[in-house]
């Protein structure tokens, strides 16, 4: 029997059929190479940052390590208005709950030069409800390092130029013999110094050399110590200020009363020295003040002639003198005085002796 060499129909399907499986599965490849877990929930959230540094789409997207989604879209959010560009991305639905406004994100790099990916810190809380637009923080890049570590090289190589040129402290210890020689001589002498202390030699040889000042100084804190241990232990005066807490609420009390006092005390001053108060008249007005010493005057003159009065009375001189010092004279008006009682008592006794009445 005879092999055909025409194609069939059967066989034409069966290519075809082939051709767009094949075709299929190589989309399907294609597909699962952009998009992971594509079976699981996402939700979109976009991303507004200054620079990307070089972020491109179907880049990971990770939230505290784990891989949660991916860019979907890069563009320019406003390119008229600003240079800010916005990144699309697809987060898992569970995992879009621990993001919020506090997130932190940034763009970083596997390794240094690896793939770039969005790195998103979870959210302190957890809400069903997530902002449609985050904030991304800017990235340090490596060419700022790099220019940064230029700007510090260069600084070093001015200090290492005024070094050699012996200017500055440092430059002048590596130039000036003069110091160099100075601070050897200082380290001869240093070490001399520490011989002789070595030796026990001066102060600080017999500190170093002679047991009894330390022994004194330890004995001085095991004193402090124990008076320390009886304040704390004790009843004492020292205890109660330390530990009562009932004194410091009086002693504090009794602040507050001294400070109402003198608060007092200023504003009775303050009307003291005011003129609207008696007193504050007596110590300001001049006119008082001169009445004052007008009346004193007075006064002393009044006195002054009392005390000549008194003089003259004691030297005997004039009616009162007399009166005081004439005992004759005294004595005639006390028997004056004698009489005139007998006098006035028989007339009480024996009226009609001295009052006679007649009608005829």
């Amino acid at each position: 029997m005879k092999r055909s060499n025409q194609i069939g129909w059967a066989q034409v399907r069966g290519g075809i059929f082939i051709f767009l499986a094949l075709v299929f599965f190589a989309g399907g490849v294609l597909l699962m190479g952009q998009k992971t877990k594509m079976f699981i929930a996402k939700e979109p959230i976009r991303i507004v940052m200054n620079d990307v540094v070089g972020l491109k789409v179907g880049a990971p997207v990770w939230l505290a390590g784990v891989d949660v989604g991916l860019v979907t879209n890069i563009h320019f959010a406003d390119p008229e208005n600003s240079n800010e560009v916005s990144i699309d991305i697809e987060v898992e639905s569970e995992a879009m709950k621990k993001i919020g406004p506090d997130s932190k994100i940034t763009i970083k790099t596997r390794g240094l030069m690896g793939e770039k990916y969005v790195d998103i810190l979870p959210s302190k809380h957890y809400s069903d409800k997530h902002p449609s637009v985050l904030t991304g923080t800017a990235v340090v890049k490596l060419d700022d390092v790099i220019q940064k570590a230029g700007t510090t090289f260069d600084k070093v190589n001015t200090i290492v130029d005024n070094i050699e040129q012996g200017k500055g402290t440092l430059g002048k210890l590596n130039k000036d013999e003069t110091l160099y020689s100075n601070v050897a001589r200082l380290a001869v002498e240093m070490k001399e110094l520490v011989v002789t202390i070595n030796r026990g030699e001066g102060t600080l040889g017999k500190l170093n050399r002679d047991p009894e000042p330390y022994n004194k100084l330890i004995s001085i804190l095991n004193r402090a110590d124990r008076t320390l241990q009886d304040i704390q232990s004790s009843d004492g005066t020292l205890n109660k200020l330390i530990y009562d807490k009932a004194l410091y609420s009086k002693l504090t009390a009794l602040a507050d009363k001294s400070i109402q006092a003198a608060d007092e005390v200023r504003d009775l001053n303050r009307k003291i020295l005011s003129k609207e108060g008696s007193v504050g008249l007596l110590l300001n007005d001049r006119e008082f003040y001169d009445k004052g010493m007008s009346l004193l005057t007075r006064a002393e003159s009044s006195v002054m002639a009392i005390e000549e009065v008194t003089a003259k009375v004691k030297s005997g001189e004039g009616t009162a003198g007399r009166l005081v010092n004439d005992r004759a004279l005294y004595d005639k008006m006390n028997k004056m005085v004698d009489d005139l009682d007998a006098l006035v008592k028989d007339f009480k006794e024996s009226p009609r002796k001295y009052i006679k009445f007649s009608v005829f």
